[in-house]
């Protein structure tokens, strides 16, 4: 079919529906409370000062949840967390557009249902105990240091930083485990019956057959210049269209093992470790035993008389209905401890090849064969140098990334600012232009960032705001950088006369899409005249699209990730004989659509085998109709009032649509 030639721009349609999507999964919300309550770390913290104020509206409550209070402070915080993070997803996004497509009372949903939840569980007994909460915290991979391992600087580093307490901290992950105690087993519980699951394969088996039309938007599109009072109300109306995202300058210095200091491996120092590990140098042997463990010891005996006949031992084995394993290399020790000292002895005494035994073990009469041995010389303190001199060369390296990262970790949270730190570690200090989140310089197109950076550009996106330090890892345990946001500018559109040339086709592709919308419902209305749809689009005018035929099966629609054409999404949620319009995003023109004739077999004779696996997918989707159930009533339970008159406020202000009210 058709269609405009002109690439789709940008437009707040997408990121509403990133939006939206986010917020989508049930299950997801309760589990893990969305991105708002832990998104940072690997669920990501969020900012959770709940008495904080930073301007605008005052320490107010917006919601009382059974015994607990949710301030506006919270609120506020955690609304712009989640944008914060939404943004990671698509960078253009604003706070008006995020609140608008519903990110203030998703986040304000979850806040109240964690707590409710958080009430409910425990007035049922559910409990979480510290040493639960410990280990949780020891997993986040948010909280490890350069060792990979937990490490409590980086950890009260990040509570500093996210202006978070250690209580606030431990109540959030508390809530985060009671609710996974709770909702997950009963997410997990609904089976469908092959009677409930007949409805859905017979609506997944229909198949729709109808018209459409395409009416571009480009042949209407009017050539002449409105002026620039006309595009001035134009921009206005559009403000989210051309806004450039936040843009932020970085300033960073780059740190690797090649930077630090390394001290010299002494020769003291290779001689206490071999003194210190005197054991691992002196000469020793190891054996590997081909080996049948037998229940008594007359079979034992007649199992070793047979072998020492002739007959293999694993052959030997196989016929008293036993089997032969083979050990790994043990030492004479290692073997003493799952037989006796006596046995032990005797075996290291036999040659490669000997059978031992029948010998008496915990686990009944071991009769073994050596099938190997491994002589290990002893080695001198020279012989061993090379050796242990690269061990210790490797944990001073280790040793000394980790102090240099922990010093310069220190002085930024002293308060250094990132230039001194390069100075004093003669650093070189290197300077970004305004940069978006995916590392582009609108005003430097030519300046592209290295690869090995994209980690330092997302954390300066996510640092709270201007001349903070930070570290960031750009590869793990080898190479950081110490940076700092320089200076934000807020996301906007650009200057007028910068942008007029936009405005203009933008404009005019504007006025051209009324026109084709006017078409498209001239042409549904002589269609529910009476009129067929070939009719209607040949008394419409010229450039208008082809009338085809579209339609299929309900199943195939999105199959193999393929995203579903919008034509075909309304084609399957119309009535049949109806006609509708379908708006083009980007104003590059308008659709009509007509259903024609729907197809939809009997459920009940559907094959058994269809239904089945049909019912599996379905299940997750009771689940979450369950937990949806649940929160109704952990909320009913505890009670919830909402303050809608101081949310709005908040919305208000978050939107920029009212004055921050003191």
């Amino acid at each position: 079919m058709a269609r405009d030639p002109r690439p789709a721009g940008k437009n707040a349609c997408s990121m509403i529906t990133a939006i939206r999507a986010m917020f989508s999964s049930t299950i997801g919300k309760f589990l893990a409370l969305g991105f708002v309550v832990l998104v940072g770390l690997a669920f990501a913290l969020g900012d959770v000062t709940g008495n904080s104020s930073f301007g605008g509206l005052g320490g107010a409550n917006v919601a009382k949840v059974g015994s607990e209070q949710i301030g506006v402070g919270e609120l506020r915080d955690r609304a712009r967390q989640a944008y914060d993070q939404a943004r990671q997803r698509q960078p253009g996004l604003t706070m008006a557009a995020f609140v608008e497509a519903g990110g203030l009372d998703q986040v304000l949903d979850q806040l109240v249902e964690g707590s409710a939840f958080d009430q409910f569980a425990t007035d049922m007994g559910f409990s979480v105990s510290k040493r639960l909460i410990d280990g949780r915290i020891a997993d986040l991979p948010a909280f490890a240091g350069v060792s990979g391992k937990f490490d409590q600087k980086v950890f009260e580093n990040f509570l500093r930083q996210n202006g978070l307490t250690e209580t606030q901290l431990r109540r959030d992950l508390r809530q985060q485990l009671l609710i996974e105690q709770l909702a997950a087993p009963i997410a997990m519980m609904p089976r469908i019956a092959p009677g409930m699951a007949q409805p859905y394969a017979a609506l997944l088996m229909e198949q729709r057959r109808g018209q459409a039309t395409f009416i571009p938007a480009s042949p209407f599109a009017p050539t002449a210049d409105p002026g620039d009072a006309a595009l001035k109300t134009f921009l206005s109306q559009n403000t989210a269209k051309f806004t450039v995202p936040e843009r932020r300058v970085i300033q960073y210095a780059l740190f690797d093992r090649a930077a630090v200091p390394v001290p010299a491996v002494t020769d003291a120092e290779i001689a206490k470790v071999y003194k210190d590990n005197a054991a691992q140098y002196t000469a020793s042997e190891t054996r590997r035993f081909a080996q049948v463990i037998v229940p008594d010891q007359a079979a034992a005996t007649a199992l070793a008389a047979k072998v020492r006949g002739g007959t293999p031992l694993a052959a030997a084995a196989q016929a008293a209905g036993l089997s032969a394993s083979t050990t790994g290399d043990l030492t004479q020790s290692a073997f003493a401890a799952t037989s006796s000292a006596a046995a032990a002895k005797a075996a290291f005494a036999a040659r490669r090849g000997d059978l031992i035994g029948p010998t008496q073990t915990g686990l009944g009469w071991t009769v073994a064969r050596v099938e190997d041995v491994t002589a290990k010389p002893a080695r001198s303190l020279a012989d061993a140098s090379a050796e242990i001199r690269t061990e210790l060369a490797k944990n001073k390296a280790n040793e000394a990334i980790v102090d240099y990262y922990n010093a310069i970790q220190d002085a930024v949270n002293g308060g250094a600012s990132v230039e001194e730190v390069a100075a004093d570690r003669k650093l070189q200090l290197v300077e970004t232009p305004a940069i978006l989140p995916s590392g582009r310089a609108p005003a430097q197109p030519a300046f592209v960032p290295a690869p090995e950076l994209a980690p330092l550009v997302a954390q300066a996106f996510q640092a709270a705001g201007e001349g903070e330090g930070h570290i960031a890892t750009l590869v793990e345990n080898e190479k950081f950088a110490v940076y700092a946001v320089k200076s934000i500018t807020a996301a906007a559109p650009p200057p007028f006369a910068q942008i007029r040339g936009d405005l203009l086709s933008e404009w005019r592709f504007a006025e051209g899409q009324k026109v084709a919308r006017g078409k498209a419902r001239a042409i549904v209305k002589a269609v529910e005249g009476g009129k067929s749809l070939n009719e209607a689009v040949a008394a419409a005018g010229p450039n208008i699209g082809n009338v085809q035929t579209i339609g299929g099966r309900r199943a195939e629609l999105g199959a193999g990730g393929k995203p579903v054409p919008p034509e075909l999404a309304l084609l399957f949620s119309m009535a049949k004989n109806s006609v509708k319009t379908l708006e083009i995003p980007g104003n590059r023109g308008w659709m009509v659509i007509a259903l024609n004739d729907v197809q939809r077999p009997d459920p009940k004779a559907i094959e058994p085998a269809r239904v089945a696996a049909i019912a599996q997918p379905l299940a997750p989707a009771f689940g979450n109709e369950l937990i949806e159930q649940l929160a109704a009533e952990a909320k009913r339970r505890v009670g919830v009032t909402i303050n809608k008159d101081l949310v709005n406020q908040l919305r208000a202000e978050l939107t920029g649509t009212a004055p921050v009210s003191e």
